[in-house]
């Protein structure tokens, strides 16, 4: 029977099995092993052993477990994760079931800490009190994942260089800190990178292989989707347009923020406002004051989405996605014809793109760091078929 089996069939066909059941359950044995091929006795010793493992239950309640008229289900519930989005004005909390489902979800303010310290035990103790008003129980915590502003080593799970808007945020071991402190897996990944894996798994990137995700919000970046694969980098910095250039003046003048950000962002476009009106307006005033007629402000947002017209197509030069989606509260706002309308006078039949702005936004990040969370935690269940997330 399976013990026979070298280890390599025996761990593939065990996968095939928990991931039949948890795509396509409830099934009975029978069923398992008409639709893998798999011998009847090898479904059966694979099934006592996810039933061991506590990912598959048999939906009968006695205990002969040799019995194959009864269905299994997947274990959805047997264990949860905690996964955290981190920006620099708000912190989301979500639980996620072993399906990738959300069960539970928060939103605090973004601590005003002086130190990466003080910031990450306050960050530890809100994590716990989000557990305990949950129900869940804490023993059942099986990974905890972090979405962060940044350029992240993945595999470490350190912060290599950080946000302006979070405290000392560079070389911080944030996946060792939680490790240490909660005793299980941790995966730590850029916010924008995971909310393209969001868009991906449930979003507007399903079913594309090509696609890249903007981020507009107090910064800029991106996420690149390229054939399949989620594009990092050599040092995990890929998608940092916010440092692009377009004028060789630019060359000379070095910006610790990036000259693309500081003219498309949301803290770029307030920046410009405040000077232009000699006080402090937010975007979304900006925007308002646009729609109402002011000419000042027609001006800044037709210069802000000419700068963003300009990197698409940049973007679209170098990759040739099929897909442009842009997030940020900023993006709610943009006349996407207008933006589509300049794009389209530089593409051809070939590099024609769609453009669109998501329908998740903050969203995508939290299931995004969450299904890379569970990719970490439980490496035998698949979530994207085909997508190669590292």
């Amino acid at each position: 029977m399976e013990a026979h089996l070298p280890s390599t069939i025996r761990k593939l066909n065990k996968e095939m099995v928990l991931n039949i059941i948890k795509d396509s359950g409830p099934l009975s044995r029978t069923e398992i092993a008409k639709q893998t091929g798999i011998t009847k006795a090898t479904v059966s010793d694979i099934v006592k052993t996810l039933i061991d493992e506590k990912l598959v239950f048999d939906e009968k309640e006695d205990d002969d477990l040799s019995r194959r008229g009864t269905r299994l289900h997947f274990a959805k519930q047997s264990a949860y994760g905690v996964a955290i989005d981190l920006g620099g004005t708000t912190i989301h909390f979500g639980q996620f079931n072993l399906a990738g489902e959300c069960i539970a979800k928060d939103t605090i303010a973004t601590y005003h800490h002086q130190t990466s310290g003080d910031f990450l035990h306050q960050m530890a103790a809100d994590l716990r009190s989000f557990i305990e008003q949950s129900g869940q129980p804490p023993e059942r915590l099986a990974f905890i994942s972090i979405a962060t502003p940044g350029v992240v080593d993945p595999l470490t799970g350190v912060v290599l260089e950080g946000s302006p808007n979070l405290p000392e945020w560079k070389n911080i071991g944030l996946a060792q800190f939680f490790k240490d402190t909660f005793h299980v897996p941790v995966t730590v990944e850029n916010d924008v990178r995971a909310a393209l894996v969001g868009e991906m798994y449930s979003g507007a990137l399903q079913d594309l292989s090509s696609a890249v995700l903007i981020g507009i919000g107090t910064g800029l970046g991106s996420a690149v989707l390229v054939d399949g694969k989620v594009v990092r980098g050599a040092r995990n910095a890929a998608g940092e347009i916010g440092y692009m250039m377009f004028h060789h003046q630019q060359l000379y003048a070095p910006s610790s923020k990036g000259h693309f950000e500081i003219v498309c962002s949301g803290s770029g476009l307030e920046a410009a406002a405040s000077s232009l009106f000699k006080k402090t307006v937010t975007a979304e005033q900006i925007f308002m004051m646009a729609e109402a007629g002011n000419l000042q402000a027609r001006y800044l947002i037709e210069q802000f989405e000419d700068q963003l017209a300009i990197g698409i197509m940049n973007i679209i030069a170098l990759l040739n996605p099929q897909k442009i989606l842009l997030m940020g509260g900023v993006t709610k706002s943009l006349s996407l014809q207008q933006l589509q309308a300049k794009v389209g006078l530089h593409t051809t039949d070939v590099t024609e793109v769609s453009i669109e702005i998501s329908n998740l936004q903050h969203r995508s990040a939290l299931q995004g760091i969450a299904i890379l969370g569970l990719y970490q935690a439980f490496p035998a269940l698949q979530y994207m078929q085909g997508k190669q997330l590292y």
